[in-house]
């Protein structure tokens, strides 16, 4: 049987700095089955970069996961889908979305939307490099007074894309605003392949209620997922017809943060994990009673021991909501 363009109706947004294995980990134990890696630099990949290769060789590579390549020279655009393909990957992925200037200022990216010829031979280059399924994420266009994503969708798909993700956001509008969900149902009614939406899904009830009301194959869920990523288990168990579980109790957060540490003391080493676990515990115990006391407390650990027993002892916070937090 042919593999689906989307892994799940329910996807997890790639964020650099953030979906890195470790939280790929955590977010398949809340029931996510569609995933994205953080942006892979095309031509760190044909230049042999050591921590971009690893990037690339993670040991969770499969079929629930896509990788996404960032890069504007389809001179090194297609070797370094030809290495991904390689290494295994059944699912490749090509950003034109990021709006970070560090990405758009070398013409990758978000900036891709400012020159759709450029664009077309980019994706024509991951097409032919690539092995399996191939997909591309678009934003709505650079302004809002240069809305292009209907002629970006089309050129994707004229160029073999399988499927294309929309964010309905503007470059120029970053994060901010809202994400107008209008276009993601005109790029839907346009294509003659899959669309997936992204943009200003809060909750399970909002994800679910973007699926079953427009025209897409699926959704795409980001920053909603950094605090709360039994998004995906809720939304799965909506989707079937039962009811959502809700927000863990402060027990089983403190468990779920624990393993998360574990794994990225594994992954980055001590002093790298207790950088990047803080964020996540910080997420976490948004909303706690003494939470803004704690997230204050959380920023100066320093040690992996000292952040193992604090981790511990949130399972004696106070769940109820307020206390300043």
């Amino acid at each position: 049987m042919e593999p689906k363009v989307f892994a799940s109706h329910f996807m997890m947004a790639p964020m650099a700095g953030v979906t890195d294995e470790p939280f790929r980990a955590r977010l398949r134990r809340w029931g996510c089955r569609a995933l994205w890696t953080e942006m892979v630099s095309a031509a760190a990949l044909v230049r042999k970069h050591k921590k971009t290769h690893q990037m690339a060789a993670p040991g969770d590579l499969g079929n629930d996961t896509a990788i996404q390549l960032f890069g504007a020279n389809p001179d090194e655009l297609l070797p370094a889908a030809e290495i991904l393909t390689a290494l295994g990957w059944l699912r490749i992925d090509f950003n034109m979305g990021c709006p970070v200037k560090k990405v758009t200022k070398s013409g990758a990216g978000a900036a891709l939307l400012g020159d759709l010829s450029l664009a077309a031979k980019c994706i024509k280059a991951v097409r032919d490099g690539s092995g399996g399924i191939f997909t591309v994420k678009i934003r709505s266009g650079v302004t809002s007074s240069q809305l292009n994503y209907l002629e970006a969708g089309k050129m994707a798909e004229g160029e073999g894309a399988d499927g294309v993700v929309l964010h309905a956001r503007t470059r120029a509008q970053g994060y901010s605003g809202f994400a107008d969900w209008s276009q993601i149902d005109a790029l839907a009614g346009t294509l003659g392949i899959p669309v997936a939406g992204n943009g200003d899904i809060d909750s399970a009830k909002t994800a679910l209620d973007r699926l079953s009301g427009h025209p897409v194959a699926a959704v795409m869920i980001g920053r909603a997922a950094l605090a709360s990523p039994w998004i995906f288990r809720d939304v799965e168990l909506m989707f079937q017809g039962g009811a959502p579980l809700g927000r863990p109790s402060i027990q089983e957060l403190s468990a779920d943060l624990s393993r998360h540490f574990a794994e990225l003391v594994e992954f980055k080493g001590e002093r790298g994990a207790v950088g990047e676990i803080k964020k996540f515990v910080a997420w976490a115990i948004k909303g706690v009673q003494g939470g803004s006391v704690a997230r204050a407390e959380v920023m100066q650990i320093k040690e992996a021991d000292a952040m193992c027993e604090f981790i511990a002892s949130l399972a004696a916070f106070d769940p109820r909501e307020g206390g300043g937090s």
